[in-house]
C-alpha cells in the first residue's frame, strides 16, 4: 500500500450521550472502553473522539449534570492511560451550543436556553451561555492534559433566532452571524487554552459566509452517512472547500447507519460504502483524516459497531479490497474460518417494526430526552394500515426471508463456536443478535400472517391460523421472550454500567410487547378489532 494512501488521523468515536439514570441508552463502561481502545490499536486507528456528556465528572455547580453513575476523575485518568499505552490520542467532545438537553433539563440553567418549550440549545446572546461553555471546557481539559484537540460540537442548532433577542439580531445581521458571533468566542477560548477546537460542519455550511469569521486554526468535521437522508458527499464537501482549505477538514462516516433507526442490526454494505467514500474523498483533497462516528440511539448495541471500526482502520490505512476484508474477517477477528460471515450478517440487517426503534419514540423532535411509552396497539395499527395500503405480501415475504437468514446464521455461529479463539464477547453478541432477529421478526411475521389469512379466506378460523402458522410464530416468540431478554441483559451488564444495561434491556424487550403477544394469542379477534 502506498504511503500517500494512508490518512494521518484514523479515528473512531465513543459516544455516551443521552445516558443517564432514566434514559434507556447503553454505552460501554470502563472495561468495554479499554477493550475498544485495544481493538482500535489492533485495527490501526490512532484517534478516539470521546463524547462523555453526563458520564463526565463535572465539578462545582455543574456536578448536577453528571449521572449518578458517571465516571470518576480516576476512571477518566485510567482511560487516558490506556489510550496512551495503545498509541491512541483522545479528542474529548463537549457540547457547548446545541444538543444541550442534559444541561437544560436542570432548572438552574433555564436562563441559558434558546427556547423554554424544547430545551435543546443554548441562547448564543445570553452571557450565562458563554460562562457555562467556558466552565465545561475547563473541566474537560483538566482531565485531558495530553489532548491537542477539543471537539466543541455545534451541530444541529435548529433553534437559532428563536428567542426575541436572537430574532432581532437575525433580522439585523443574519442567522450565520448569530451562530459565528457565539462560536468564535468559544473556539477562541479553547485556542487561548492551547488546544485546537473542532466543530461539526453542518451549521457553518448552512451559512457559509460564517466560515470566514473563524480563526484559521479551527477545524470542521464533515459528516455524511451515505444514506437517503444525507444525499451527496461531493456537493456539500466542495461547498466547504470553497471557503476553507482541506487541512482544516476531518471526514466522518457513520458506524451505525442513520437509515437503520429502528433496526437491531445495521447494514454492513451501507457502512462499508460510506466509510470507503468518505475516506476516498479525504485522501483526494488531502484532509486531516477521518473519524468514524458512532451514535448509540439507533437501537443497535455498541457491539454492533465493532465491524465498522475495523473496516475504518483497514480503509484509512490504505486498504481497498472489500472482498478480501470480508473473506478474512472471521479468521482475523475470531480465529475461526467462517465462510461468508459478513454476508450472513448483512442478510439480517434492516428495520423491524416491533423492535423498540428508540428514535421513533421521542415525544418532541427537538428534545431527545422526551419519551413516549412503547405502544403495542399503535404498532399493530401501523402493521394493519401498511398491509391495507401496500397489499401486505411484499413485506411479509421480506421478513420471512430475513428470519430464515437469521436461523441459518445462528446455526453457523453455533457450529463454529468451538473454534473461536479470541474476541469471545463479540462472537456471543452475534449469536444473541441472530436470536433477537428470529424473535422480533417472528412476532411481526405472526401478526402479518393473521392479515394474510383474513385477506384470502372468507372466515378466519383456528384451523387456518394453525395451517398458516400465525399462532405458531407468536407462541414461539412468547416462549423465547424472557430467555433472550436475559441473555441480552447478561451480555451487556458485564461491559456497561449496570443501571444503563438494565434500562436498555427493559427498552429493548418491553413488557408491553410481551403482554401484547399474549393478549392476541388468548383472543386473536382483538388484533382485527383494534
Amino acid at each position: 500500500m502506498a504511503e500517500s494512501n494512508i490518512l494521518e488521523m484514523r479515528g473512531f468515536m465513543i459516544c455516551l450521550h443521552q445516558m443517564n439514570d432514566f434514559l434507556p441508552w447503553c454505552g460501554p463502561g470502563i472495561p468495554a472502553v479499554e477493550m475498544i481502545i485495544r481493538e482500535m490499536k489492533e485495527a490501526g486507528l490512532n484517534t478516539l473522539l470521546f463524547e462523555y456528556e453526563t458520564f463526565f465528572p463535572w465539578q462545582g455547580r455543574e456536578k448536577q449534570i453528571s449521572a449518578s453513575n458517571a465516571f470518576s476523575p480516576e476512571e477518566i485518568r485510567q482511560i487516558n492511560e490506556c489510550a496512551l499505552t495503545n498509541g491512541v490520542e483522545i479528542i474529548p467532545l463537549v457540547q457547548v451550543f446545541g444538543h444541550m438537553y442534559h444541561v437544560l433539563i436542570h432548572e438552574q440553567y433555564r436562563d441559558c436556553a434558546e427556547s423554554s418549550d424544547a430545551p435543546q440549545q443554548l441562547c448564543p446572546l445570553a452571557a450565562e451561555s458563554f460562562e457555562l461553555a467556558k466552565k465545561l471546557i475547563d473541566d474537560t481539559l483538566a482531565l485531558h492534559p495530553h489532548s491537542r484537540y477539543i471537539h466543541l460540537g455545534g451541530d444541529e442548532c435548529g433553534q437559532l433566532g428563536s428567542c426575541p433577542d436572537c430574532a432581532a439580531f437575525v433580522r439585523r445581521y443574519g442567522t450565520g452571524k448569530l451562530y459565528s458571533s457565539y462560536m468564535t468566542k468559544v473556539t477562541q477560548y479553547a485556542l487561548d487554552k492551547g488546544v485546537i477546537p473542532i466543530l461539526w460542519h453542518d451549521i457553518a455550511l448552512a451559512y457559509p459566509e460564517s466560515l470566514t469569521d473563524f480563526d484559521s486554526r479551527v477545524i470542521f468535521q464533515f459528516w455524511n452517512y451515505g444514506d437517503a437522508s444525507h444525499g451527496s458527499v461531493s456537493l456539500p464537501l466542495q461547498k466547504l472547500l470553497n471557503v476553507i482549505p482541506a487541512c482544516r477538514i476531518i471526514g466522518s462516516p457513520g458506524a451505525r447507519a442513520e437509515m437503520q433507526h429502528g433496526a437491531i442490526h445495521h447494514s454492513l454494505s451501507l457502512i462499508e460504502s460510506n466509510i470507503s467514500e468518505i475516506a476516498s474523498e479525504m485522501k483526494r483533497i488531502g484532509a486531516v483524516g477521518t473519524v468514524l462516528t458512532d451514535w448509540p440511539d439507533t437501537g443497535c448495541s455498541f457491539f454492533d459497531a465493532f465491524y465498522a471500526m475495523r473496516f475504518q482502520g483497514y480503509i484509512a490505512a490504505g486498504g481497498d479490497d472489500i472482498d478480501d476484508f470480508r473473506i478474512n474477517y472471521a479468521r482475523n477477528v475470531f480465529g475461526a474460518d467462517i465462510p461468508g460471515l459478513p454476508d450472513k450478517l448483512d442478510s439480517i440487517a434492516g428495520f423491524c417494526t416491533v423492535a423498540p426503534g428508540f428514535q421513533y419514540r421521542k415525544a418532541q423532535s427537538l428534545n431527545r430526552y422526551s419519551r413516549r411509552p412503547y405502544d403495542f396497539s399503535e404498532i399493530c395499527s401501523n402493521i394493519r394500515r401498511d398491509y391495507d395500503l401496500a397489499d401486505g405480501e411484499n413485506e411479509l415475504y421480506r421478513l420471512i426471508g430475513k428470519r430464515f437468514a437469521a436461523v441459518s446464521l445462528l446455526r453457523v455461529l453455533k457450529k463454529h463456536l468451538p473454534a473461536v479463539s479470541k474476541n469471545h464477547t463479540e462472537y456471543q453478541w452475534y449469536i444473541l443478535l441472530a436470536e433477537m432477529t428470529i424473535l422480533f421478526f417472528g412476532i411481526e411475521i405472526g401478526l402479518r400472517k393473521f392479515l394474510f389469512v383474513k385477506k384470502y379466506f372468507p372466515e378466519v378460523t383456528p384451523e387456518l391460523l394453525e395451517q398458516f402458522q400465525s399462532r405458531t410464530y407468536l407462541q414461539n416468540a412468547l416462549d423465547d421472550f424472557d430467555r433472550v431478554k436475559e441473555l441480552y441483559r447478561q451480555l451487556h451488564v458485564r461491559w456497561a454500567a449496570e443501571l444503563n444495561a438494565e434500562n436498555c434491556t427493559q427498552e429493548m424487550f418491553p413488557a408491553a410487547l410481551k403482554e401484547g403477544i399474549a393478549g392476541i394469542l388468548s383472543d386473536p379477534g382483538s388484533f382485527f378489532a383494534g
